[in-house]
Order: C-alpha cells, then structure tokens, then sequence
C-alpha cells in the first residue's frame, strides 16, 4: 500500500510537472492569531479561523485535534498551497468561543457544517487530525453530500478513550491553571513525539495548549469516554484515507488495523518513523501521499466495498 501511494504522488506530479507539493514559504508562527477572522454561526457560536491557499482552488476543510488549534495545520499547509484552505479553531480551541456546552463529536461536527454553509462552501474534502478525524467521521456520515473526500490522521475506529486509561486519569487530575501541569504539558504537546519538531513552532503551539479551558479538556473526554467511533463507518460514502504514525502511543497499531477493518475500502499509509502527530514531524513525507489521494480522480480514490 506504501508504494502503491507513493506510485500514485509520483504520477500526479508527473501530470502536473511536480515531482511532489512544493512547499510554499513557512508561516510565521507570531503572526498567526494576526490571521484568524471571525465569523458567527447559526447557533450562535462564534468561530474563529484562518482561510489560506488558492483561494479559486477545491475547498478542503481542516480539522484540529484535542487540545489543539488552527496552528496545528501551519507546518502542513504550505505543502497544500493549490487547495483553498479552510482551518477554524473548533469551538473551546484557540480563538474560538468556550460555550458551557456542548463538546460532543456531534456537536462539533454540526459547527463544521454551519462553517462551510457560512463560507458559501457546499462540499469540500476533510482532513481531520485526531479528535478532528472523530469530528470528520461524524460529519461525513451525517453530511454525505458535503464531504467529497475524507481523510482521517492519527485516528481510530475503537473506542479513543476508557476511564482507566493514561489520558482519562492524567485530564481529570489536572491541576488549575493549566500551564503548572509542566510534566504532562511536556508529554502531550510537541516535546512528546518521537521525532523532532520545529522548535518555534512548539513553542507557540504549547502556549496554545496550555490556553485551552479546564472545562474543554474534561467535556471533550467525558464525550468520548467508552464511545466506539467507528459506530459511524457505516454510513460514510466518501472515499477514505487513512494515516497513522508507527509508533503513535496514542492509537497503537491497534487503531489503524480496526479503522482498515471499518473503511475496508480505504487507502491506508503507516509512517513507520512518526507518532501520533505525524503532521507535525515530517510534513514533507505526508504531504505527497495526501496530495496524491487528493488529487485522484473520484473512481480511483476508494475501492468498491465488497460487502
């Protein structure tokens, strides 16, 4: 399946006269909150978020994980240049508003919708990156008709988290404020991959993390807890990608091998090398296999499901 994507970057670049994605000039990390604009929902949640790209290109709707922001996708996106971009800060993250409620995957995704209504956007492809990838799922089989292609990053089909796990126990014996948990801040920000991410980007990133409201980081995982996301597979017609880091502590091998099982007509790529946050630490080598599933005609970018 590696090489077979891999085949696949290399044809499309061929087609296009680029070997892979180019990346365009790296982002400023200061000036990234300078970016967000706003704009207010149907529900009344006022969602922050930052539009980048080629701004005639096909719209494809990023989503961040838990904990995270927009910020997360500004190592990726200058790889996804031709693509308009469009990447909000999900409600309780980064700019975005901390409603007392409500923090399910549902819930989210209901946001993701009201945002691309609000863009004037009727379909786009979706890139979700952990929690973002539950919040796609929903989305993509709740909304057939807006997702053209789903691509789901560091995700799962079994149940994300239990009570008795590391993340549940670490989360709900936070201490406040959030920043004096250095120990753990340490572990779950970017300082925790197992490969090296670029220091200023961390640095942002951590403030961004530790900024985030206790409420959201016990709603969001109370959410979760005991739910099997792949519930949800089913229903989902978008051709499907999926890429996940060897070495993710997160979502072991485990997770991929049930989110192949739950999409057996998806195309799968493990970085043998990278973590949970494979995006962070080599973009450069999950950019060409993303644009290149991107970039497939839609007869090509899933197989026929035989069941």
């Amino acid at each position: 399946m590696t090489r077979l994507l891999l085949l696949l970057a290399l044809l499309v670049g061929a087609a296009t006269g680029i070997a892979t994605p180019a990346a365009a000039e790296p982002i400023d990390q200061a000036g990234w909150a300078e970016r967000k604009r706003e704009v207010v929902l149907p529900n009344g949640l006022r969602m922050a978020y930052v539009e980048l790209g080629n701004p005639d290109g096909r719209p494809l709707l990023l989503l961040h994980g838990y904990t995270d922001s927009s910020r997360t996708w500004t190592i990726l996106a200058p790889y996804l240049a031709e693509y308009r971009l469009l990447i909000p800060d999900q409600r309780g993250h980064g700019a975005s508003d901390v409603p007392a409620c409500c923090y399910a995957m549902s819930d989210l995704a209901e946001d993701a919708r009201l945002f691309l209504d609000a863009l004037g956007v009727r379909r786009a492809a979706v890139v979700g990156h952990s929690m973002g990838s539950m919040v796609a799922q929903v989305l993509a089989a709740e909304h057939p008709d807006r997702v053209e292609r789903l691509v789901l990053i560091g995700s799962t089909a079994l149940v994300a988290v239990r009570r008795d796990d590391w993340m549940w126990r670490q989360v709900m014996g936070l201490r406040e404020p959030i920043a004096s948990n250095r120990e753990f801040l340490r572990a779950w920000g970017p300082g925790g991959t197992p490969t090296p991410v670029d220091p200023v980007f961390t640095r942002y990133a951590d403030r961004d993390i530790a900024a985030v409201a206790p409420l959201v980081w016990r709603s969001v995982l109370r959410e979760l807890v005991d739910v099997p996301i792949g519930r949800y597979a089913p229903d989902i017609a978008a051709p499907v990608l999926i890429l996940s880091g060897g070495r993710d502590e997160l979502f072991p091998p485990a997770h991929h091998r049930a989110l192949v099982a739950a999409f057996p007509g998806a195309r799968d790529h493990v970085f043998a090398d990278l973590g949970h946050n494979l995006i962070w630490e080599r973009p450069e080598e999950v950019a060409p296999v993303l644009v290149a599933f991107l970039g497939q005609p839609q007869a090509n970018a899933a197989r026929r499901r035989t069941s």
